[in-house]
């Protein structure tokens, strides 16, 4: 009897029943939600275009013979965003833009209600249960820039799945506009990037100038140039030069072979060696626009030397 009592109410509820009776039959589904939608990590900045994918999967079961139902998944701004039409991962005071997508085209937006994703079933007599797993598109857009050193996160919560039964006799399926049905909220989506540390350095010559005679203490001072992306760290060497390779016995070299002894500092006292070795390196944080770093060089006093243009060539390197 209980068997005969439920197929006569699916058949009435086709026939007869309005829209809000119709949503109240018995379906029962479950989903499964990807836990996260990574889009990586970017070096640097500005932003290069990247795609992600996430999967939502829908299991429906019938307790009727020859249902149809219509699920709506409806994802929200997330936190960090302004609204669906703006979505943003943050990290303290900053943000990264992104959108998610109903098509792998990434032309459609996945929102809420009429912005929702239809997944539809149907179900024969058997009424066996049946799984539909949708695809997430998630875009990153490029040219992204100003933004800091770190982990850039959303929490998409709550996704909301709704649904209500139809007949294909009787009516088309309804619009996820007005699908209203048994709403459920379903695990939350993590949105991610990391944006890791880029550096470029530049410099300009350390010019001694032009010695008459006997050769006596010299000075002189140059600039680096380092450019790094905001908030990441980084260190400056300068290795020992063409000549020696050694940074306690640079010399600039004569074609003859004649050298004489230099040396490089990180301080105006001549008191702080500038080497390779991560003490002696020069420190600093990324800004994301250049920043001026002063050398300070020395030739000590070495009496007579033949004549001629000395010259070696050092290797700078930024460590980021």
């Amino acid at each position: 009897m209980k068997r005969a009592w439920l197929i006569g109410l699916g058949l009435l509820g086709f026939g007869t029943l309005p829209a809000e009776a119709r949503a109240q039959l018995p379906f029962d589904c479950s989903y499964t939600v990807s836990p996260v939608l990574d889009f990586g990590a970017g070096t640097g900045l500005p932003t290069a275009q990247v795609d992600a994918v996430a999967t939502v999967q829908v299991t429906c079961a019938s307790l009727l013979n020859l249902a149809r139902l219509r699920v709506c998944l409806s994802i929200p701004e997330g936190t960090g965003g302004v609204s669906v039409a703006d979505r943003r991962m943050v990290l303290a005071d900053r943000s990264i833009g992104y959108q998610l997508y109903r098509d792998s085209g990434r032309s459609v937006v996945w929102g809420t209600f009429g912005d929702a994703l239809p997944v539809d079933f149907s179900f024969s007599v058997l009424n066996l249960p049946q799984s539909r797993t949708v695809t997430v598109y998630g875009r990153l857009p490029s040219g992204q820039s100003g933004q800091t050193v770190g982990d850039y996160a959303s929490s998409l919560t709550p996704i909301v799945a709704r649904r209500q039964s139809y007949s294909l006799l009787f009516g088309s399926a309804p619009s996820c506009s007005g699908v209203t049905g048994d709403p459920e909220t379903l695990d939350p989506i993590e949105v991610e990037y990391a944006v890791e540390p880029s550096c470029s350095v530049t410099a300009q010559p350390l010019d001694f100038g032009t010695v008459a005679g006997v050769l006596v203490a010299r000075t002189a001072t140059s600039n680096l140039s380092v450019t790094c992306t905001e908030g990441g760290a980084w260190s400056i060497g300068l290795d020992g030069g063409t000549t020696t390779g050694d940074v306690t016995d640079r010399r600039m070299e004569l074609g003859s072979g004649e050298t004489l002894l230099y040396e490089l500092y990180r301080d105006a006292g001549h008191t702080l060696p500038w080497g390779t070795l991560p003490a002696v390196r020069v420190d600093g944080t990324g800004t994301g626009v250049a920043q001026s770093v002063p050398l300070y060089g020395l030739v000590p006093a070495q009496g007579l030397r033949p004549i001629g243009t000395y010259s070696d060539r050092v290797t700078v390197t930024v460590y980021y």
